[in-house]
């Protein structure tokens, strides 16, 4: 069955980036049949040649102008237009021929919260799920992290994320190359009951509640390590690719 790796995370975390670096390593390093779904309305150039693109059907610029709407409001409503589409969607490649591909890969929207949070998000990935082994892919933007805060923050949304999908999830520590602080980034994925000894400008509410933050994280952590990727320099695109098979394990394979 083919595998699906669905790319969410915070705007600006590199999806994108990764999803073209990922693809284009698979392709020449695995020999997989890889497609790229973009479900990006408002991206102007991903980088890549994707099998299926939203644009096809509509543009965040063509939302805004349509409703009156500003960005922010026209992600919301795209959201709701996918699934307008998905009859037509799912009619096309890759979906149309799902047995013709070893990886699908899919780009989701920048302004995450817009995207994955809404309801209408739920049906598309159930549908998507149906068609194939799926996983989701988390980005944690390292160069976001500077604080114990930032990075239970961040966190949360990884465990938000779960409950809101109910696909297996991964967490991904994208930007490893402009990663400010390193000890706190692969902490927080593996052994988060470390974090208190990192610690050092928090203060306030932040600073009481801490513990208890950090005794979720420690329960919601999983079995997987962290894996460090940098799309600019292609740097941990096996490791990322050995992550998803495990995470596949449960589900399927990722050949």
């Amino acid at each position: 069955m083919v595998s699906i790796v669905v790319f969410t995370g915070p705007a600006g975390s590199g999806k994108t980036s990764l999803v073209k670096a990922y693809s284009e390593w698979v392709r020449r390093s695995l020999l997989l049949r890889t497609a790229i779904v973009n479900l990006d309305p408002g991206v102007e150039e991903p980088g890549y040649k994707p099998t299926l693109d939203i644009r096809w059907f509509f543009t965040l610029r063509d939302v805004m102008s349509k409703y009156g709407l500003g960005p922010n409001g026209a992600f919301i409503k795209s959201s709701e237009l996918i699934l307008d589409y998905l009859g037509d969607i799912l009619a096309r490649p890759p979906f149309s021929n799902m047995h013709q591909w070893d990886l699908v890969l899919i780009d989701t929207p920048g302004q995450m919260e817009a995207f994955i949070f809404r309801p209408a998000s739920n049906i598309l990935l159930k549908k998507i799920a149906g068609l194939g082994n799926t996983v989701l892919a988390y980005l944690i933007d390292a160069s976001s992290i500077g604080s114990v805060t930032d990075a239970v923050s961040l966190w949360f949304i990884y465990v938000l994320l779960q409950v809101k999908t109910g696909l297996i999830t991964v967490p991904v520590i994208s930007k490893s190359d402009a990663a400010g602080r390193r000890d706190i980034v692969r902490a927080l994925v593996e052994k988060p009951m470390d974090l208190p000894g990192l610690i050092s400008d928090e203060s306030g509410f932040a600073l009481e509640i801490m513990p208890d933050l950090l005794n979720i994280a420690s329960k919601t952590k999983g079995p997987f390590r962290a894996v460090e990727v940098s799309a600019t320099r292609g740097e941990g695109l096996d490791s990322l690719h050995m992550l998803l098979h495990e995470a596949f394990c449960a589900c399927g394979d990722l050949t």
